[in-house]
Parts: C-alpha cells; sequence; structure tokens
C-alpha cells in the first residue's frame, strides 16, 4: 500500500514539474494564439506569391478573437540563431492577422517584395520553422520537418491540431483539407 502511494506522489510530482519545464519552452501568452498551420517547403507549381514567384512558405493561424499584428515578431529556422529575421513593424494593414484567420510568410530571402517576405528559405531536406515574440524572443510556435515532397505542403491536421499530415492539394490560407 506505502510503495503504491508513494508512487502515485512521484508520478504527480513529475507531471508537475514535466509541465513547468513545457511552458518555459513555449510562451503561449506571448502569441495569443498564433500557430504555424501549413507550409510548403519546395514550391515549383503550386501558389505564387503576388510577384508570379513560387517561393516557399508558411502559413499562420490567429486562433483567438482578437486580430494579431505579426509586426515586430521574429523569425528563423534555427533555434541557435543569434540574429533571427524580424518582421517589419510599419505596415500593420499587412501584418495583421485577423481573428481565425490566416497570413501568408513567403521565405524567398526577397524582403524587397514587402514585408511578408523573410530572409529565410525553407530547406527540402528539412529543418526547423520558429515564430519567436517580439518583446523578448520566446518561441510562439515551432515545427521541425524532415524531408518533404515538391509541392505537397505539410499542416496541422483538421482533426487534431497536434498532428501533422500532408497535403497533396495545399491550402494556403485557407482551412487545412
Amino acid at each position: 500500500m506505502n510503495k503504491h502511494l508513494f508512487f502515485l506522489l512521484f508520478l504527480s510530482l513529475f507531471a508537475c514539474n514535466s509541465e513547468d519545464v513545457e511552458e518555459s519552452i513555449v510562451d503561449e501568452s506571448a502569441g495569443m494564439g498564433l500557430i504555424i498551420n501549413e507550409f510548403l517547403a519546395s514550391n515549383e507549381n503550386c501558389c505564387s506569391d503576388s510577384s508570379g514567384d513560387y517561393d516557399d512558405w508558411v502559413e499562420l493561424y490567429n486562433d483567438s478573437n482578437e486580430p494579431i499584428d505579426i509586426g515586430g515578431m521574429y523569425f528563423t529556422d534555427n533555434i541557435d540563431d543569434n540574429d533571427p529575421y524580424q518582421i517589419p513593424d510599419s505596415y500593420p494593414s499587412v501584418t495583421t492577422i485577423q481573428a481565425k484567420g490566416y497570413l501568408l510568410i513567403w521565405c524567398d530571402d526577397d524582403q524587397e517584395q514587402g514585408p511578408l517576405h523573410v530572409s529565410n528559405k525553407l530547406k527540402k531536406s528539412g529543418e526547423s520553422i520558429i515564430l519567436l515574440s517580439e518583446e523578448n524572443k520566446t518561441i510562439i510556435d515551432s515545427y521541425a520537418f524532415g524531408e518533404q515532397t515538391t509541392d505537397v505542403s505539410m499542416g496541422r491536421d483538421p482533426t487534431n491540431v497536434k498532428e501533422w499530415v500532408f497535403f497533396d492539394n495545399p491550402t494556403p490560407g485557407s482551412v487545412n483539407n
């Protein structure tokens, strides 16, 4: 009986400690409901930007009930990046994601095309996508991915957002299906 009680006490302490660690890694309050929802790391014929270029992209989703301006936040593909790309904060009409809305970030190293074109390109062979807060560069959301297929996106399963699946028909700017 005492062994079982001790074991349950040990498990409850471990569960509390693991929650604390997870919260220190991802600051959910910093993003206020902002998540990486879908991405395409090898775009040849799928979806073009406003300049007609077929660039890699990352789709963000605002799961909150308020608009979120991502201007000033940071974007990187490497957690050890000492100088992550800062999304310009002087274009709120372009960088604001409406409540329950989507926004594409183009990963093309072509910033002259606008504030949603970041200096990072995605690697077809796999890497990380990391969105950091403006204030203290804490992780809002991140995802590490492996080898990708050209023109096939990867995103959150609409029936279970904790699971990531491939989409033969990418859905940039709309619900994953």
